[in-house]
């Protein structure tokens, strides 16, 4: 049966369609991966047999990514925008698109690894906007200053009272990892102290040497790492804030938060951890190093589950 949409977007990738689908409908809600179709011969853009087309949907709009080859390139002339309903909302979608590969742009916009254009827009922007008038003007100028949107910003400029300093200046970090495993081995192995030590690492040269979880809200937890040769280590520890089994875990660490989110998929289990930057080390050495551990917990999880 033909499942093909009246009207669907094509978007043209070099080769590999299929991960940027895959990304959407991690990412983004009421999305999914449809279909993939293979080539029955050679083209311009692979061999008989590689994904030629995936069908998918991005929050509920048909698509289909062709692989053609790099001949064409994305633009802003095309965009996709997202309306959300919060400043959690923008910051997750954010930080996800720019943390994998993407990058910054202005007014909301910012760009996936593969070149596609997002519009990261909250609704209380596009209402103040379709209101015309001084608000619309109010709220635009103050949009014209944003790379990432601030939603409070945008409201005191509603209200005719534009905040000179934005409420986002933390910058929040977002790293993920797919893990092979159903989502009870997952969300054991992130909670138990035994299997955090295990894993708990962003190098061989360093181990956790002691882990404690009370796992409740305003329970507290902590971990101990150290370098191997006994040179240095520090504790980590924090304040549980929000609980939702098998799918979400918040948390306070000093005067910085984290969300580590769950995200069962067909074959794997996304693990999604954001966390407010800190100043003393680069962004990119912030991420590397947590999206390192993540690596090392995916590892583990999916060779405790071959045993």
């Amino acid at each position: 049966m033909n499942t093909m949409r009246k009207n669907t977007i094509c978007l043209w990738y070099d080769h590999d369609a299929e991960e940027a689908a895959h990304f959407y409908a991690r990412t983004f809600p009421d999305s999914t991966v449809r279909a993939v179709h293979r080539a029955p011969s050679d083209f311009p853009g692979g061999k008989a047999g590689d994904a030629l087309t995936v069908e998918f949907t991005v929050c509920g709009v048909s698509c289909i990514g062709l692989n053609g080859g790099d001949r064409f390139k994305h633009s802003e002339a095309f965009s996709f925008q997202i309306a959300t309903d919060d400043q959690a909302e923008t910051d997750r979608l954010w930080n996800a698109i720019v943390s994998n590969g993407g990058t910054e742009s202005a007014c909301g916009w910012c760009k996936d690894k593969w070149g596609l254009s997002w519009q990261i827009t909250p609704r209380v922007l596009t209402d103040a906007m379709a209101g015309g008038g001084d608000v619309a003007k109010r709220a635009f100028e103050v949009m014209m200053e944003m790379r990432k949107i601030d939603v409070a910003r945008i409201e005191a400029a509603v209200r005719g009272k534009p905040s000179l300093k934005s409420t986002t200046s933390t910058q929040k970090i977002t790293v993920e990892t797919a893990v092979e495993a159903p989502i009870a081995d997952v969300w054991q192995a992130y909670t138990t102290p035994d299997d955090i030590k295990q894993w708990n690492a962003a190098s061989d040269d360093w181990h956790t040497t002691a882990a404690a979880v009370d796992l409740r809200v305003d329970g507290a937890f902590s971990s101990r790492m150290e370098a191997k040769d006994g040179s240095m280590g520090f504790d980590f520890a924090g304040t549980y804030t929000k609980i939702v089994e098998h799918k979400l875990i918040e948390y306070s660490f000093g005067d910085r938060t984290a969300q580590v989110e769950f995200v069962p998929g067909k074959n794997d289990v996304t693990l999604r951890v954001t966390f407010d930057a800190e100043e003393t080390n680069s962004i990119e050495m912030q991420r590397g190093g947590w999206q390192a551990i993540l690596r090392n917990f995916a590892r583990h999880v999916e060779r405790k589950g071959a045993h």
